[in-house]
């Protein structure tokens, strides 16, 4: 704790000199208000009544990632591990949530699988290439989207904002430990259409360093505006997923006693389309369709004394139809109300008890109004009532307020929200450790919060959480089988600043503290460690060349593994990742080291992260 304690002292020297994820001066007086497409009602982020970020295209770009997580472990209040090597399965954990409290969107569609054993969804499946912006939003967001969104809400835009009439892109890049990617995009917008489309590859890890993963996607965007009044979008998205790694708990690299690694072969489909119609500046109306698919085929050698060797095929069918209408009210005050109709379909195949077949049909009615009476006061309401098949119904309320003080530019925010989640298919009905007497997971959450500028460049920001959960869904060791925790209290506080010191270097600095209770047990939370801080930086060096380095400490946490009964606990660890980029006409060039300092840590027992890797990789733009 005093090394912990040392190091956050250390962290906050820099508090004013900081920038997470700042813009550059030039691009942050020119760049327009960010209105954050998650909220089902106009939200600027000026004007959010909780916890948002938003991580525009050139930021991670900049930053040399391979993946979304690596960004997203930069976010106030988000954790994110992965279960050893590439192939291993990577999670995000928002204020202390589970990873199924987290729903995921990719333009604006669910993306979570309930046939999952961690029923989230995989971040190595995406191309950070493709992608415009992530906006997250940190605590309860089940009056906006109903199940899977009791710890938040992380949505994915894909490019296609092209000015241009045709803009062609293409990334190449190779590594050591097996890593290489490569990517192809075309884009582009006339007076009524806007299309892009992209290919993507990547091959990450070697299975002698306990796992790897063979990722391809491809997906297409096409929006139509045949008259003024009307717009027609549509989507659609491929992708197919190799992967090995050890199986969970089985003790990873380091501890395992069988070594043949589990295989994960999954694909995963996406088709939407919607139209909007705007009579008037004051109202419009609007109705989705989309379909979501995914199959994935698993060659598991087991857990020894555990779980014997098995081969299973999952699939899942997602239907979705929405229809919404938003109006303008006056004194500032904007109104959306619509109707959500959802049915999954889930099978499981495999040998004898193996095999399951569930069904839900979800449907919905939200309503949301912001109110913005004067430029100082936001009041931002959401509510919406659910009924799942086989389920009581649930009400879903939330509201929050934002107030900015004139004197001292000190934005105050407050919010209070209500959510829910029915138990996956999988904790149902997994033959190991399936409970078909779980019960709905049901939560309260509170937030205070409040931001403070000094100047135009640099920004404190700091909130206060608590969220009560009860029937919580874990797995219980003890028993060897999914259960319902009684009331598990999690409560906590987010910090962070970013700032300018000088000019072309932004720094940025977030620290989280996180704690969970669970009543009447001992036992702990898995894979939630109770401290988390970062530092970024980002140089620009001159017009052509840029500099990123990331440093982040993250606090031990527990954990479980069948290999090993007395080590409960994963120590803490510091990682630090540096690239450079260098920019020339059309071209740019960037080089990345990962895990700087080659610190072999783990994120769940047995299961050691890769070392130091270097990378080198080469983009044009045309």
């Amino acid at each position: 704790m005093k090394t912990l304690t040392a190091s956050l002292l250390c962290t906050a020297s820099c508090l004013m000199c900081s920038a997470a994820f700042a813009l550059d001066p030039d691009d942050e007086r020119d760049a327009p208000a960010v209105e954050i497409s998650a909220f089902r009602i106009p939200v600027l982020e000026s004007e959010a009544v909780q916890g948002v970020t938003v991580i525009n295209g050139q930021q991670i770009r900049e930053r040399n990632a391979t993946s979304v997580a690596e960004i997203l472990q930069w976010v106030p209040g988000v954790h994110v591990d992965r279960q050893g090597g590439a192939g291993g399965f990577t999670s995000v954990y928002i204020r202390g949530a589970d990873l199924e409290h987290t729903l995921v969107l990719i333009d604006g569609i669910r993306m979570n699988d309930p046939l999952l054993e961690r029923p989230g969804y995989d971040f190595s499946a995406l191309d950070p290439n493709a992608i415009e912006r992530v906006e997250v939003i940190r605590g309860a967001g089940s009056a906006i989207y109903g199940s899977d969104a009791i710890g938040g809400v992380i949505n994915i835009v894909t490019r296609r904002d092209v000015k241009e009439p045709m803009r062609l892109s293409a990334t190449a890049g190779l590594g050591t430990l097996g890593y290489a990617n490569g990517s192809a995009r075309i884009a582009g917008s006339g007076e009524r259409v806007r299309y892009s489309g992209g290919v993507a590859k990547l091959q990450d890890g070697k299975e002698s360093d306990g796992g790897e993963i063979d990722l391809t996607t491809f997906d297409g965007a096409l929006s139509w505006r045949p008259v003024s009044s009307t717009q027609v979008n549509l989507t659609a998205r491929h992708s197919t997923r190799e992967g090995s790694a050890f199986p969970e708990t089985s003790g990873g690299i380091r501890l395992a006693t069988l070594r043949t690694l589990e295989r994960r072969e999954a694909d995963e489909n996406v088709l939407a389309g919607g139209v909007t119609f705007s009579p008037t500046e004051d109202w419009s109306i609007s109705a989705q369709l989309s379909r979501y698919a995914r199959e994935q085929d698993i060659d598991s050698p087991g857990v020894a004394s555990v779980r014997p060797a098995f081969q299973s095929t999952t699939e899942l069918t997602r239907n979705v139809a929405l229809v919404s209408a938003s109006l303008k009210l006056p004194m500032g005050t904007e109104l959306t109300i619509g109707h959500e109709r959802q049915s999954e379909d889930g099978d499981t195949f495999a040998s004898g008890a193996l095999s399951y077949s569930l069904k839900r049909n979800t449907n919905a009615i939200f309503a949301a109004i912001k109110s913005k009476p004067t430029e100082a006061l936001v009041v931002l309401a959401d509510v919406r009532y659910d009924r799942v098949s086989g389920l009581e119904s649930e009400l879903s309320p939330g509201v929050g307020i934002r107030y900015q003080l004139a004197r001292s530019g000190t934005a105050l925010k407050v919010r209070y929200s209500e959510g829910f989640r029915p138990p996956s298919f999988y904790a149902l009905s997994d033959p190991f450790v399936g409970n078909r007497n779980l019960v709905v997971e049901t939560s309260r959450s509170y937030e205070v919060g409040a931001e403070q500028s000094v100047g135009d460049n640099n920004h404190l920001g700091l909130a206060f959480f608590k969220t009560r959960t009860r029937n919580l869904i874990d797995f219980d060791g003890n028993v060897f089988s999914m259960v319902n925790r009684d009331t598990v209290d999690t409560k906590g506080v987010e910090l962070y600043a970013s700032a300018q010191p000088m000019e072309g270097l932004d720094v940025g600095l977030q620290y989280t503290y996180v704690t969970s209770d669970v009543k009447n047990s001992t036992d702990e939370l898995k894979n939630r460690p109770r401290h988390r801080a970062s530092v970024a930086l980002n140089y620009r060096i001159d017009e052509s060349s840029r500099l990123a380095i990331n440093i982040a400490r993250v606090g031990r946490s527990f954990d479980q593994s069948f290999a090993s009964t007395s080590q409960t606990t994963v120590a803490s660890y510091v990682r630090a990742d540096v690239g450079y980029t260098y920019s020339w006409q059309k071209f740019s060039v960037s080089a990345a080291i990962d895990n700087l300092f080659d610190k072999h840590y783990e994120e769940f027992i047995g299961f050691t992260a890769p070392g130091r890797r270097y990378r080198l990789s080469i983009s044009a733009t045309f």
